[in-house]
């Protein structure tokens, strides 16, 4: 079974995976969580490189705080060019390039499906994502682009439960501040124009967190049963 989650920062997606995660845990279940920008693919793989060449932590840092135009182009000016101002501009220069992640997206999606096939069939866990190929959808498609997207999202393998966490560009600035809300609207758009196309997904409330956990566990238990 796989399991995706996807929505703004700040809709609660760790709260709800984590425990969605121990309560399939309680009934013997075994779960394998992903986090898309840390697991899966050529933007994970970077970001791990450079955790070990600059001694990182791992912890996932906010990239912009307006949108991808601020951080594409800006200049190494400003001060004395080092290790680390080097590798931040190279992940930088491919985390915003849009052209450059559709060209890898079909790439990441044969690493997922390997991943996929191991997790899923070969230790017969519960695979739980945190974000998902419908999230790198919402990054890179523009008005100019969405039929070569659209091709890309009939690639994409469909989870068995896809969750899409209603929250608002307003609540998801005024519980990080980390992007503009004129960004996070755009990015809300996207979502939506993303998950129409998505077949039965499970939209979640954000004002009731028991309502959105009730639902989801009666979701995943029906498919589980079937």
């Amino acid at each position: 079974m796989l399991i995706t989650f996807s929505g703004l920062d700040g809709a609660g997606k760790s709260t709800l995976i984590d425990w969605l995660r121990a309560s399939l845990e309680s009934e013997n279940r075994s779960v394998t969580v992903f986090h898309m920008n840390d697991h899966v693919g050529l933007h994970a793989y970077l970001r791990q490189l450079r955790n070990l060449v600059l001694g990182k932590d791992g912890k996932q840092q906010p990239l912009a705080t307006n949108g991808w135009e601020d951080m594409s182009s800006r200049p190494l000016t400003g001060g004395p060019i080092t290790l680390e101002r080097v590798v931040r501009r190279v992940r930088y220069r491919l985390v915003w390039n849009k052209t450059l992640r559709r060209l890898i997206y079909p790439i990441d999606l044969l690493v997922f499906m390997a991943y996929r096939l191991y997790v899923e069939r070969l230790r017969n866990r519960v695979l739980i994502m945190d974000r998902y190929f419908y999230d790198t959808l919402v990054d890179v498609t523009t008005e100019r682009t969405r039929f070569w997207t659209g091709l890309l999202e009939r690639m994409t393998p469909r989870p068995t439960v896809p969750v899409l966490l209603d929250i608002t560009p307003e609540e998801s600035y005024a519980r990080k501040a980390e992007y503009s809300v004129e960004y996070l609207q755009r990015r809300w758009m996207g979502y939506k124009r993303v998950f129409r196309r998505v077949p039965a997904p499970v939209v979640l409330p954000n004002y009731d967190f028991n309502e959105s956990k009730a639902t989801l566990r009666k979701v995943v238990l029906e498919q589980l049963s079937a």
